[in-house]
């Protein structure tokens, strides 16, 4: 197996108004073509994590490292943090329409990202591989013009137009119905396979780990509680929390296939 695209050793996060940090002693890696899931309930702390790997907050301070490359994110210019942020490592959130600039084209918010020779086919390349077919009319609406589904579709093309090492899907069906939270997944899990990208998946839904993750880690209070594969976390859980989590699970039936 090649090395890790990305090790995060003892992360901890402290807002700097509060005394003790919010998240602390964090470990784990990410390989090409595998997903890591960080699974937990609100406030754990799990979404803090996945939007300060590339330092988007301003109001924390972050110790430990973060190693891209073999260098630590934590000292980056703001030049490499750009790029890193540019080309390296995308999101994809819950929400799509908040995520999408409700006044600009989906066209012209791809050539944003793009910005070099070749975007035209660059765009019209990663629409096909999200599923549109009518690449023009995409390209000229709004995303008030397109379905929760499309709009989704939409951000993860967004993301992924650059063709970046790592992807972080943030909670990325929470907001669809059934059906499309199915399309949606099998769409991720292709892309993943044909583009090899590193996928970090934040969910608080169990029943989406057998079909999509290779490893878990279950975050409470900021902390790393229990890790393993999902079959492991599932059938085995150690800590209280885990096991209130696994005997939740009422979608898994209708969401993996």
């Amino acid at each position: 197996m090649p090395g890790p695209l990305l090790s995060v050793r003892e992360l901890s996060i402290r807002f700097r108004d509060v005394a003790q940090p919010t998240v602390s002693g964090i470990s784990f890696d990410l390989f090409p073509k595998k997903t890591l899931a960080l699974v937990g309930g609100s406030g754990s702390g799990k979404t803090l994590i996945a939007t300060n790997l590339v330092r988007l907050s301003d109001n924390v301070e972050i110790s430990g490292k973060i190693l891209f490359k073999g260098r630590n994110v934590l000292n980056f210019s703001p030049k490499d943090l750009e790029q890193l942020r540019r080309c390296d490592l995308a999101y994809i959130f819950q929400e799509p329409a908040l995520a999408l600039n409700p006044s600009l084209t989906i066209g012209y918010q791809l050539r944003e990202i793009v910005q070099e020779k070749g975007a035209e086919k660059k765009m019209q390349t990663i629409l096909e591989h999200v599923g549109f077919q009518d690449i023009s009319r995409i390209l000229r609406a709004y995303p008030h013009e397109l379905s929760g589904g499309m709009q989704q579709r939409a951000m993860i093309a967004l993301a992924l137009v650059n063709k970046p090492k790592i992807l972080i899907a943030d909670e990325p069906t929470t907001a669809l119905d059934v059906v499309l939270q199915k399309q949606i997944l099998d769409l991720i899990r292709r892309l993943q396979q044909d583009l090899g990208f590193a996928l970090l998946l934040i969910t608080h839904d169990f029943a989406l780990l057998p079909s999509l993750a290779d490893e878990v880690c279950v975050i409470n209070a900021g902390k790393i509680i229990e890790q393993g594969t999902p079959q492991e976390i599932l059938k085995h859980p150690q800590q209280a929390y885990t096991r209130s989590l696994v005997e939740s699970i009422f979608t898994l039936p209708r969401v993996v296939s």
